[in-house]
């Protein structure tokens, strides 16, 4: 594979923490995210019937920035390969790196289909409908909640960050090598949450850390450092 012009990988790293601005903004504002994913069923469906635009938008908008992950992911594998990194690590990495973005997509769809669905039902139903709605949302939200942030943000993503940081270092980008070092263990220490819960909140310090990391690293590129 050749490796991406300097643009064009310094566009999509830079697309990481710009995209991640629309969901912040839009859904913070409308539904308190990211803490309201933390709410019981009873609080976040009504949350979401009252504002379906903005969960429309917000949610669109973070699914764009996990499918921007998947050809950022394959031309860093070109820029390692340019850096004398390629072979079987580098393609590794590239499918972590895709693997991420998809199962970050996995999980997000529910809140592009299902759970708007549930929360218009939940608002027409009586006290017993409203309990069922509220177990599904529970059930759903189990299940793709596991895939799109255990497997997706925290232990794919924390992984692959480990793996870019090593050949950072390798490659002699010391602070940038070190800082992905932090993302990747925030990412991954977060995934003991299965057992530990209060491992939870390690994702409120990974993610700005990480979306910094990205903005470092397009800066790096763009000026011809990396």
């Amino acid at each position: 594979m050749s490796a991406p012009s300097r643009s064009s990988l310094a566009a999509l790293l830079a697309l990481q923490p710009a995209l991640f601005a629309v969901p912040m903004v839009v859904l913070g504002q409308a539904i308190g995210w990211p803490g309201s994913l933390r709410l019981p069923a009873a609080e976040i469906l009504p949350l979401i019937h009252a504002h379906p635009g903005a969960v429309q938008l917000g949610y669109t908008a973070y699914l764009l920035v996990s499918l921007a992950l998947v050809p950022l992911a394959f031309a860093l594998r070109g820029w390692m390969a340019a850096k004398g990194q390629g072979g079987w690590h580098a393609d590794a990495l590239a499918f972590l790196g895709a693997a991420a973005g998809i199962l970050k997509m996995l999980g997000i769809v529910r809140w592009l289909s299902a759970m708007p669905v549930l929360a218009a039902q939940h608002a027409s139903a009586d006290a017993a409908g409203r309990a069922m709605f509220e177990a599904s949302f529970t059930a759903i939200n189990a299940y793709a909640g596991a895939v799109g942030e255990l497997l997706g943000v925290q232990l794919t993503s924390g992984l692959w960050l480990l793996g870019l940081a090593a050949i950072l270092l390798r490659t002699g980008h010391r602070w940038l090598g070190a800082w992905g070092l932090a993302s990747g263990a925030l990412f991954l220490a977060t995934t003991l949450r299965i057992a530990v819960p209060e491992a939870a909140a390690l994702q409120a310090a990974a993610v700005p850390v990480t979306l910094l990391w990205f903005a470092g690293f397009a800066a790096m590129v763009a000026r011809g450092r990396a």
